[in-house]
């Protein structure tokens, strides 16, 4: 236990020192955040067009109305797992020819993310469909038992699926297969994978925290009367809120580098070797 946390501390540390080192690993999530701000921008000027009078304003025009929406909104939410799977897979590749020693480009990043393709397209959608049966479940049974299915079943896929986007990356694998492999990975490195995360999780919230705070200090002080106060603490409060979550967004992906690098070669940083490993293959990794 004791190696467990120390392993994991020096997981977390590393993650952090990566993104300190190389400002270029906050593209990535800044790139896929902007993305899906752009779909979701175009999903509600769809959506708006489509409930607009004279459009489905009444008798045979709402059904193509309402199926022009669902294929609407399922596009979008498509589009984003792409997006997301896409941007994940470019920052674990960066990521990953980081802690080998090299010094990665943005570019480099979105060139391994390139490479597979296909793979990440097809594993965005099998996510994303998966995604939609869970919620699809949980709505149809309803009440505490329907929140307890969308809550465990999301859950469990996200534990199982945790190391997929590495193993796509590294791993010549198929979809069965890959998850399996995701799930042993993280099954036998659940300690570290659990507490590490959850050491990102606490340094993010803890950020996050103090950005709800400013906000909230500056919106009492407009309500007093002091604007200029108000408003300056307000604007620090948001921009702290965006970097923050920027910064969680990238070490969340340089984590998940980290320990699938770990699992698979038992180093955490460059010429270190975790307490009691015991040795395994590596996987080929992309010059």
């Amino acid at each position: 236990m004791p190696g467990t946390f120390s392993d994991s501390w020096k997981l977390t540390k590393t993650s952090f020192r990566l993104i300190a080192e190389d400002r270029a690993l906050l593209v990535f999530p800044l790139v896929a955040g902007l993305s899906i701000l752009g779909v979701l921008v175009v999903l509600l000027l769809g959506e708006f067009w489509l409930v607009l009078p004279g459009v489905s304003g009444g008798g045979s025009a709402q059904t193509p109305s309402l199926a022009l929406g669902l294929v609407l909104f399922l596009a979008a939410y498509f589009g984003m797992a792409f997006i997301s799977v896409y941007a994940t897979g470019a920052l674990i590749g960066a990521s990953t020819l980081k802690l080998d020693g090299h010094q990665p480009t943005a570019a480099d990043g979105w060139r391994i993310a390139r490479a597979h393709l296909r793979r990440l397209a097809l594993w965005a959608v099998l996510t994303a469909t998966v995604g939609l049966a869970i919620q699809a479940i949980s709505r149809r049974v309803g009440g505490v038992g329907g929140l307890l299915i969308s809550v465990a079943g999301g859950a469990s896929w996200a534990v199982a699926t945790y190391f997929m986007v590495p193993v796509i990356l590294y791993e010549n694998e198929g979809a069965w297969r890959g998850l399996r492999r995701s799930g042993h990975l993280f099954v036998a490195n659940f300690g570290r994978s659990l507490v590490s995360n959850l050491a990102v999780g606490l340094i993010v919230g803890a950020g996050i925290v103090g950005a709800v705070v400013l906000g909230v200090v500056g919106l009492v002080e407009v309500a007093r009367g002091a604007g200029l106060l108000g408003f300056v603490l307000l604007g620090l409060g948001i921009a702290l809120g965006v970097v923050v979550a920027l910064l969680g967004a990238a070490a969340e992906g340089v984590l998940r580098a980290a320990l699938y690098r770990y699992a698979t070669t038992g180093k955490i940083d460059e010429g270190l070797l975790p307490s009691g490993y015991a040795g395994g293959p590596a996987p080929a990794r992309l010059p």
